[in-house]
This record gives C-alpha cells, structure tokens and sequence, in this order.
C-alpha cells in the first residue's frame, strides 16, 4: 500500500486478513543479508519508530497509600518492559548481526533463521506495546489505568503467532547452538568474546529465555497491582480483562509448546528405535508421545524375592506402550560425544495394558474388558515374553497378609475353647491367647506399612504376550517402579485417559467447530467414561386418582468398587424442583471441650444433609451419610406453602427462591437443625425465583429478567442487574466463575456474562450456531442447565446435546475464547442438569489397608465433610430433575469409599435393575484419591496433582447424533452421562 500500487495493496490486504502484521520497524532492519529471505522480507512495510522514553513524572503530594504503591508497580512495569526490549535489541545486534557479517561464515543461512526465528516479531510487538506503555505512563497521574493497554497490545493473533513460534522453535534453536559450539570452535570464541563484552556478562542462552518467560513476568506484576487496586477503580475491569488475556496466551503458548514437543519427540524415538518396521510406523500416522519414564524393572522369584533390578525407560504413546533399554552410542554427525539409541524389550496395543492392584478387585488378565481394536500392522510386539505366575512382589506380600488374618481368625476361636476349658493348664490360658492375638496384630501392622511401602512407587502391569500352541492368549507380568509417588499417581492417569481416548464412543465424540475448519486435539475434548440408565422401583400397584404422577423419586447412584449402581430408590411427596448440598458446619471448638463431643454426635449439623424443594411447596431435609436408608430429619412448609423454585446454602443459613417471586431465609436452631419457620422473606416482585446464587457475603437471586443482589447478614437489596432489556426474557440457570457471571434464560440460545462487581455486560454468546452445524435443520433450541468448570462452560440444551465452549481456566473473567463443540453422545430430551463430581483431597484410601475404624466413623464423617464441593444445579419451572454431589464417604469396612450422586429422575415404569457398561468400571478409580498419603509415622508424602475430572449430566435415555445414521428411540428412561475433562498441566 506504502508504495501505491495496487500489487501492493493486494499484499496488504492479503497480510490483514490472514491476521499477521507484516510492520518492520527500522530500528531493527539492516540490510538484507539473506538472499534466501527476499521473498519473506518483501512483504514487510519499512517504516519509522520512534521509541520515546517512558518516564513517570514526580509523584505529586496528597496521594493514598495505595495510589503510592500502584505508582511503584507501574515503575516496576516500565523498567521491567524497558529491559526486556533491550534484551532483543542485545539478541538482534550483538549475535545475529556480526553473525551474518562474519567471514568465514560459523553459521549457514539456514541455520541462522533457526536459531534466532522470529525475534524481530517479538520485537515489533514489544516495540509498539512501549509507545503505548509511554503515552499512558506520561499521563498517569490524570488516568490511573494501565489494564486496557495490555489488552489492547497482547489481545492479537500477531503475539500469539511470534510467540507461539518463537517458543515452538526453541529447543531446535538451542540444539544448533549446542551442536555447533561442538563443531566449530570459531563459534564457541564468538559466543565468549561476547558474553564478556557486555557489562552484566548475561550469555545468549539467558537472553533466549527471556521471551519464554515474559508472560508469566507480565501477571506477576499485574496481579500484584490488580492487590492494591479497590474495588470501583475505573482500571479493576481493564486488569483483570488483561490477566485474562495474558493467562490465555499464556496458556495457548503452553499448549502450542506441548503438542510441538510431542510430535517432535516422536520423531526422535522413531530415529532411535532398533526396530526398523517400527520406526517406520511411528514416523508415520497421527501418534505422539504422551510420556517418558525412567523407570527400574523389578524381577521376582516364585517367593516373592527380588532377583534382579533393570533400569528401562517406558515410553508411552497414545496408542501404544513401549518398554526399551537407553543404550548411548557413538555418533557420526556430533563430536559431542554420544547419542541415544533405544533397544525394544517389547510394545504391546495401550488399550490391552492392565494395571494390576491388589487391595483393588482382581478382573484383570483373561476378562479384561478391552477388545483388541488395533490392526495387525499396529505396533505389538512381544520379545521373548514369558508369563509369569499371577502374585509377584506386592502380591506375595497381600498374600501374606491374608495368611496373617487368616491366623488371627484361628487363634480367635482357639482363645473362645480356651475359655470353656474347666481345668487349669500351663501355657494354656486366656493370658496366653492374649499375647498371641497382639502378637499377630503387631505383624499385620507391620505387613500393612510394607504394603503401603511397597506400593506407593511400585506400578505392576498386565500385557498380552504371544498365543500359545492351543490358540489361547497368554499373558506375562512386568513390575516397575518409580522414583516417586506422584511419578506413579501421573502415570497410571495418563494412562487410564489415554486408553479411554481409545474407546470407540470416544473416537467421534464431539462435533468440532473451528475457524479454520481443522479438528480440535483430542486431549482437549471431555472424553465419555460411560452412560447408565438410571432404573427407578416400580410405582406402587394402588394409584389414588392422578396424584401418583405428581409424586418425586429419589435415586442414589454410587461409584463404590468399580460398578455405578443405584443403591436406593424411594419416593417423596411431590415432585422435587432443586437440591442443595449441606455440608457440616464444624464450630470452633476448645480443646478442652472436645470429650464433650460425643454426646453431640447425632446433632443434625454433624452429619452432612440434602435439601429438597417441592412442587408442594415443602423442603425436606435428608441425612446424606452412608448406611442413611431414607433417613429424613426434617419435614417443613415455606410461607404460604409456596412452591420451592430454587436453593442455596452458604454458612449464614439456608436461602429457599419461592414461585411467588420471594426469598426465604431459614437460620439454624441451637440443637442444630433448621428452624421451619424463616428468619425473613424478603420480597423481590412477582415472577418466581428459578435461581440462586450464594457468593461471598451475598445472595444473587434471579426473578424475571433481572438479578437481585442481597446481603446475607441485613437480607436487604444491595444492588440490582437488569440482565436483559426486551421484556419476556426470564433468567432461568447462573453459574459464576472468578469474577464473571453467565445467565441463560428460559427462551433462546444466547447465553450473556457480566462482571460481578460493576455489573457491566461482557460478552454474549449464541450456542445455536455450533449446534445447527452438526444438527440437520433449524430446531428451535434453549438452554436447561450450565455449569464452568476446568476451562470449559458447559451448555446442556433442549435438544438432548452439550456444547462445550473454551473459557481462561485460571480464575479471571469467564469469556468465551474460542468456536465451542457439540457432543455426539446425547440424551433423548432436554438435558436435565449438569454437575461436577469432586472428592475430597483426604485418606480415603486408609480404610483400604487397615481395619475399619468402627468406633470412630462418626467422627471420620465429620472430620470430611467440610471439604466435600457439592453444587445445586437449579431446572426450569416444573422440570421434576436435578442432581447434587455428595462427595465420598468413609465406608465401614474395607472397601473404596463410596462417592455418590443423589438424583430426582422422573417417573418411569421398568425393571428395578441397573444395567451398566463396562467403560463405567473406571469411575471409582477417576474418583478416588489414590495418591492421598497414608498417615505415616515418618512423614507425610507428597500428594500428585489431579489429572482430570468428572462431568455428570442427566435427561432421557441415551442416543449417538449423527447426520446419516439415527437410532431408533429407545425406551425413555432417567439416564446419565459421566465424562472425564483433562486437566492439562502447563
């Protein structure tokens, strides 16, 4: 365009639209050293920048302390940036170009490209982000805003792209360097020369890493002034927009970085490996590497004796596990020494990969529930693998335990003839029993702590080894352990996930939307665990008029042991509208006082409660504790037996949303139940209440189209939001996250976000368009639940689907960052609720390798509840289904905790049996805190990081969505949908 040509306007609009900006600022162009670059160099604009100095005036008298210590944070911001871009200009003109000029060359031109790739990019950007970073410094004083200026220099795809690349280029740049300095001993000078000629001595690696790690430099400071920045500040919502968009880039740059390491790191196992088929399978296809482990085989004898140790490194690839020896060889092409080279010990399919536990149920080996889904061609080796004997190592060990016990039931019996003996005998007495059974205790404890020892590192796996001569599969053991128990913990989950991307309901679960048109990564997609109809008793024979069809069902789903299944099933007085979970409410107790709790132990508030609210207009209060059959404590009408449209807990009391458009506010008693009649009903308008939200010290409460903000402590309207402006729109579903909040209404697919704290609207956001691509048609659509969780808001809808939109995962503003998709898996209506399964991070585990604690399981109960997350997920008016989380229970005996799902399903006639897949064995294992340590009488050991979590949602039946093919309805019944979201790490 600059030289008024229409070719060159071509290029600029050309450059625009693919969303680049090609500016190249003289300040960082010499003259083209590169003939290989011509083309690239002609599609940048040379223009003049100038670079003005960003200077914060003197600080004026009369500031407050906070004024004061934002003006030092901006200080901080301004050399921070001022060394940052001096850093570049040192990479720039102190390495690339004497670099280029030098004769004989050290660096080809190819190689020069590598190692300093996109570093002018960099530069231009920071270049412009400083201009605006000076005129705002300059006026200060009269703005006091700094947010908007990040958002508007780090909020386009030009950042993105420079960084993204430089970053994925990083370790290439870093190994040519390496290389070279190897190679060349010219270089090597250079670099010398030059890292003793600058002042601070910084050598060209550090100033390489610089733009690495720029972002995370970038929130640290702006958290740090979003601290001392109060609340009503014009610059709050520009700081906190801004650590959204730098945590979103950030975490883009991560995830770029991720992907870019993990293909390229399966080019260097195909390079390595001794296999030559393999190599060329691996450097063909879709794979890449999830992980790589060092690791030291154990082998065993029949006893249970270690004979031998191996050092090995597992390798594990989406669709396939590998195990070889690292061996370093001399290479040809490095004088550096030697290179890696992989010896294959075998390579079997992931999905017939078994991780065996012995305190676990032992279905492994001929009943393993994985089908082989790979093709002969895919990678399945086997070398040399014979099948060993089913207890090794840490099954030795729990067969000595079981001896031990079964020792202690012996001597038990022999101690009760004892006592019917009616002589007196020498070394034949009850004393003697006695010592005996202590005897035997203190080795059980001593076997446990071995057990516990044992397994905390130690990973024990099942692989498919060669057919025998009769056809039939075999099997052989390989035991590894790790170096340390979270290496364990992150292991055994990415492996549990990758082997559920493999599930074929996995293969085409969700229907992706990009700008592009390019499918979203697979490990970014909620990956189905399992769908379950939820089968309720039978309706009793007698019916009294058509009160029957107004009655509520309740139905417990558990996750105990590896199957879900319904444990109780009973009916309620009237059709159930919402559920709250009630945690306990632990007071703070004296120690003096604490042998006094015992008496108290059956008070309501030491037990953890569900809340319904009916059509009836009634709250019945349930005891959610396990072995609680249908334990209701208490039964209450709302004023004026108004129907209950909503709940919400917080620790000030219960809130109950009533369809006469009011809020009643229920306190607790001394005896610690709730006082049925409430302590006030503050009156909002006429329209129901269908949703409320505790947050902090207030109620947000949704009536109409508007959302009133009450105060928990004085029950008055402190605030107001309109959250619609055309009249009829009715807010039927919220759901905050970080300081944004999302509202659905009852008619129409457009979902909105407001900030929470100036009430300002956001961003709004239309799911019909993602569902109309993958749905034939234009059906009328509209949201009936919504839940944000792990980076993605989560839109159950009326046609039975989800859609999933990407939002910041740290907390921040809620926006929507990208194309959402739609899930294949759907239900046959609306989709009821949506919920998140948690557990809590406690020893549940304990319970598992000692004897239960009997005596004290009230307290355990109580010691646990607190930690348990249960949400309310609020339906639409006369919508009889919901679901709450309850958490994991201490179970009484030796078995995994149960962690439960109390549902209100809606009436259906059918068997009262659960039939479930197979896939939904896992969910105990999702759930369960298998890395919480055991009390140790050492110290405690480190707990590994959750790798993923659990999605519930709820409506009719089951059904796959696709344009071709559509099943046949089946039988309406309740039915779930549990699905595992992955947690990347950065």
């Amino acid at each position: 365009a600059k030289e008024g040509t229409k070719d060159g306007l071509e290029r600029t609009k050309a450059a625009v639209k693919r969303g680049r900006s090609y500016i190249r600022t003289k300040s960082f162009i010499s003259q083209d050293h590169r003939s290989g670059l011509e083309e690239e160099q002609s599609l940048f604009i040379d223009v003049d920048c100038k670079h003005p100095e960003a200077v914060l005036t003197p600080m004026p008298e009369g500031l407050s302390q906070q004024q004061v210590v934002r003006r030092y944070i901006l200080g901080s911001i301004v050399e921070s940036e001022k060394n940052y871009v001096d850093a570049l200009k040192r990479i720039l003109e102190q390495y690339e170009k004497p670099l280029s000029e030098l004769e004989p060359r050290v660096l080809s031109e190819r190689k020069l490209k590598m190692v300093f790739y996109r570093v002018k990019e960099i530069a231009q950007c920071h270049c412009l982000f400083q201009i605006a970073l000076a005129s705002r410094v300059a006026e200060w004083d009269a703005v006091e805003t700094i947010g908007d200026v990040f958002v508007a220099s780090f909020s386009k795809s030009m950042v993105l792209d420079a960084y993204s690349e430089y970053v994925n280029n990083f370790s290439t740049a870093v190994a040519v360097l390496k290389k070279t300095c190897a190679t060349k001993p010219a270089f090597l000078e250079f670099l010398k020369q030059s890292q003793e000629a600058s002042p601070d001595r910084v050598t060209l690696y550090s100033l390489m890493m610089k733009p690495i790690q720029r972002f995370p430099q970038f929130i640290l400071l702006l958290q740090d002034m979003l601290k001392n920045t109060p609340r009503g500040h014009p610059d709050r919502l520009p700081l906190q927009m801004a650590l959204t968009e730098l945590e979103t880039l950030a975490e883009k740059l991560n995830e770029r970085k991720r992907d870019a390491d993990q293909r390229c790191e399966i080019k260097h196992i195909a390079k390595a490996i001794n296999e030559r088929y393999l190599n060329k399978l691996l450097s063909s296809g879709s794979r890449y590497l999830i992980r790589s482990d060092d690791v030291i085989e154990t082998v065993y004898n029949d006893r249970g004796e270690i004979t031998k140790t191996k050092e090995r490194r597992l390798l594990m690839l989406n669709d396939v596990l590998m195990c070889a020896t690292v061996s370093s060889r001399p290479s040809q092409e490095s004088h550096s020494g030697a290179s890696q080279r992989y010896l294959l010990k075998w390579s079997v399919p992931l999905g017939h990969v078994e991780v065996i536990e012995y305190g676990n149920s032992p279905g492994v080996g001929e009943h393993s529930r994985h089908p082989a889904v790979h093709p002969p061609e895919s990678l399945a080796v086997s070398a040399n693998a014979k099948p060993y004997k089913a207890y090794l190592g840490p099954g030795q060990l729990y067969q000595d335990l079981q001896n031990l016990l079964h020792d202690l039931n012996v001597i038990g019996q022999i101690a009760q003839l004892i006592g019917t003996l009616k002589g007196n005998y020498q070394n034949l007495n009850q004393s003697v029993a006695h010592d005996w059974t202590s005897g035997l205790q203190r080795l059980i404890l001593k076997k446990e702590d071995e057990i516990r020892a044992a397994d905390r590192c130690r990973i024990q796996l099942q692989l498919p080894g060669k057919q025998d001569k009769s056809g039939r599969p075999t099997f052989f053991t390989a035991v590894f352990n790790t170096f340390t128990p979270a290496i364990k913990e992150a292991w055994t989950n990415n492996l549990q996930m990758a082997k559920l991307a493999l599930e074929e309901d996995n293969h085409l679960g969700w229907f992706c939307v990009d700008d592009d048109g390019n499918q979203t990564k697979k490990d970014t997609h909620p990956l189905l665990v399992g769908h379950m109809p939820v089968m309720v008793a039978r309706q009793p024979e007698f019916k009294i008029g058509s009160c029957s069809s107004q009655m509520g069902q309740i139905a417990i789903i558990s996750f105990q042991n590896s199957n879900p299944k319904v444990i109780e099933c009973f009916n309620v007085e009237s059709r159930i509208l919402c559920m709250v979970y009630v945690p306990v409410q632990e007071p703070h107790r004296e120690p003096s006082v604490a042998s006094d709790a015992a008496p108290t132990a059956t008070r309501a508030s030491d037990v953890p409660t569900i809340c319904l609210g009916t059509e009836e207009g009634s709250i019945s209060i349930y005891k959610s504790s396990q072995g609680s059959k249908k334990a209701r404590l208490q039964h209450f009408f709302t004023p004026e037996k108004a129907t209950v449209m909503s709940l919400a807990c917080s620790p000030r009391g219960l809130y109950a949303g009533l369809v006469n458009g009011a809020v009643a506010s229920y306190t607790k008693a001394t005896d610690g139940s709730w006082n049925a009649e409430p302590q006030k009903v503050i009156k909002l308008g006429v329209l129901p209440v269908r949703s409320l939200l505790a947050m902090e010290d207030t109620l947000w409460a949704a009536s109409g189209g508007q959302v009133f903000i009450i105060s928990a402590e004085t029950h008055t309207i402190e605030g107001q939001l309109e959250a619609h402006q055309e009249e009829g729109m009715v807010i039927s579903h919220m759901a905050v996250a970080g300081v944004g909040l999302w509202i659905a209404f009852t008619t129409g697919s457009t979902l909105r976000l407001f900030h929470t704290e100036t009430l300002k609207h956001l961003q709004d956001v239309n799911i019909a368009a993602p569902v109309h691509g993958m749905l034939p048609g234009h059906q009328r659509l509209s949201v009936t639940s919504l839940l944000v969780c792990h980076g993605l808001l989560m839109v159950g809808t009326s046609l039975g689907v989800v859609v999933a939109l990407p939002v910041p995962r740290l907390q921040g503003i809620p926006k929507v960052t990208g194309r959402g998709m739609v899930s294949y898996h759907a239900h046959n209506g609306p989709v009821k609720f949506i919920i998140l399964a948690t557990t809590p991070p406690k020893d549940q585990d304990k319970a598992k390798d000692s004897p239960p604690p009997s005596p004290e399981l009230p307290d355990e109960e109580q010691k646990d509840s607190p930690s348990r997350e249960g949400a309310a997920f609020v339906p639409s008016q006369g919508d009889p289904d919901t679901a709450v989380w309850l958490g994991a229970w201490p179970g009484p005996g030796p078995q995994k905790s149960d962690l439960s799902l109390w549902e209100s399903p809606s009436l259906s006639h059918g068997s009262g049996s659960l039939e479930h897949r197979s896939e939904d064995s896992r969910v105990c294992d999702l759930l369960r805190d298998s890395a919480a340590p055991t009390r140790s009488r050492a110290q405690p050991s480190r707990r590994a990081k959750a790798s993923s979590a659990l999605v519930v949602c709820g409506g009719q039946g089951h059904r796959r969505m696709h344009r071709r093919a559509r099943p046949p309805p089946e039988e309406l019944v309740s039915s779930v949908m549990v699905w595992q979201i992955p947690l990347l790490s950065a």
